[in-house]
């Protein structure tokens, strides 16, 4: 999500002072300033993606199983407009740390997702606050920082996990490899913790906490998450000093001025959805999932195929590592999530599970170097789908299924969505068959 995409031309009016008086402007001229609207204002590349909501292909297994629609609620695209005085007094009343003003920035992103990012709203509303806000919570708890920032995910990657930016930014919070490897997650040709719920999600913490350390304001802290704090450093001091977010929004890189109004307007709309006639989507809960430490090397087809469950489910419960093998060593054991009854299965059933295909899924004497000849490439993460069963539909727009697909692989391959697929191809389960011809567009 570090990439950006300009909106629209620089902003004169924005931009009227002279660079050397700017550090003179008082608080007044400041105010007046952030009631203009922000015309040279950019968004994340999350922001201005050009295919429509649900052909992204990105939906994961817990999304697309155990989410859906509240059929009793309306979600009516015709919204009235609200007055500045109903989100002032809206953003007051949220029980925040962080600062939460209103200004004209804050409006326009208030806007963007009240009337253009409605479908991505009712998403994120429903995954969560289903799944990934309590995961959130207990780390930003257990280090002591503002719960608010849960919501920071929201403009990361939408709140989803296997996101990839075109600066090659992955995972829910969107770490470069550079700064995934400098917060301690492991990233390498076989392994990539940014993917990893409770990993990525305890850096994230870290990093954020390291920021409010240098720059004491909360506000200040996720501008620096965004364009790094030496750029805020430089906000600072070409501002003359000024220690606020505001004070240096004209000296902040073009694409970190809208990323704090973007915060404030996540959480407004996470918390006022219901408000805007925006539906969350609900459901039932994830089933429960234990984490295991293995010693031992073991390959999804290992799992899937000894306690019954889908090697996809396996993919987005674990998409940190890459080729689908779980790397454990008795010098080096790595985690390996389940829900919870698979998990007391796979205790039960440990010694078969290793020793099932043994010869032929895992490389010989652990050598990983021979993974990716014998492994299928995870297909939940990016890059996913290039090994065996990899593939995309022919200039007609059909594919032919390959040992080792799935409805999910397949859309993601041809940036397409399962609802689609189905519907296409009059699917009424999950099942294929090797061979058989799909239409996809």
């Amino acid at each position: 999500m570090k990439q950006i995409i300009s909106l629209l031309i620089l902003s004169a009016s924005l931009l009227a002072y002279p660079l050397s008086s700017q550090a003179q402007i008082d608080s007044t001229a400041l105010q007046a300033m952030l009631n203009v609207k922000d015309t040279a204002m950019v968004l994340p590349e999350e922001f201005l993606e050009d295919a429509p909501e649900d052909s992204l292909g990105y939906f994961s297994l817990i999304e697309r199983y155990f989410l859906h629609y509240d059929e009793n609620c309306v979600s009516d695209k015709d919204v009235p407009e609200v007055p500045d005085s109903v989100y002032i007094m809206r953003l007051r009343a949220l029980p925040t740390k962080i600062e939460m003003p209103f200004n004209q920035p804050v409006r326009q992103c208030l806007d963007l997702y009240v009337h253009r990012r409605r479908e991505a709203v009712e998403r994120m509303v429903g995954v969560g606050y289903n799944h990934y806000f309590p995961v959130f919570e207990d780390a930003l708890q257990r280090y002591g920082m503002p719960s608010e920032l849960k919501f920071l995910a929201c403009i990361e990657s939408g709140l989803r996990q296997n996101a990839y930016s075109r600066a090659r930014a992955a995972g829910l919070w969107q770490f470069i490899p550079s700064s995934g490897v400098l917060q301690g997650l492991e990233i390498n040709s076989f392994l990539d913790e940014r993917y990893d719920l409770y990993k990525s999600t305890d850096a994230a913490c870290r990093y954020l906490q390291q920021l409010y350390n240098m720059f004491g304001d909360w506000s200040l802290a996720i501008a620096a998450y965004n364009c790094g704090p030496g750029n805020v450093r430089k906000a600072i001091a070409r501002s003359g000093g000024r220690r606020t977010f505001w004070e240096v929004y004209n000296f902040l890189p073009r694409e970190t001025r809208s990323y704090v109004p973007l915060f404030i307007a996540a959480t407004y709309i996470m918390t006022y959805h219901c408000e805007h006639n925006l539906c969350g989507r609900i459901g039932e809960l994830p089933p429960v999932c234990d984490t295991l430490m293995l010693n031992t090397m073991v390959h999804f087809d290992q799992i899937s195929q000894v306690l019954g469950m889908s090697r996809e489910h396996l993919e987005s419960l674990n998409p940190q590592y890459v080729y689908d093998i779980v790397p454990g060593s008795p010098e080096k054991p790595f985690s390996l999530t389940l829900p919870a009854d698979k998990a007391m299965s796979f205790i039960e059933l440990q010694d078969s599970i290793f020793a099932f295909k043994a010869d032929s899924l895992l490389p010989h004497n652990g050598d990983l170097k021979e993974v990716p000849v014998k492994g299928r490439r995870n297909t939940y993460i990016k890059g996913g789908g290039t090994g065996a069963g990899g593939g995309t539909a022919d200039a007609s727009g059909r594919y032919t299924v390959r040992k080792g697909d799935t409805l999910g692989a397949i859309a993601r391959r041809n940036h397409t969505t399962v609802a689609k697929i189905k519907k296409l191809n009059n699917l009424k389960s999950d099942n294929l068959r090797i061979g058989q011809k799909l239409k996809v567009r």
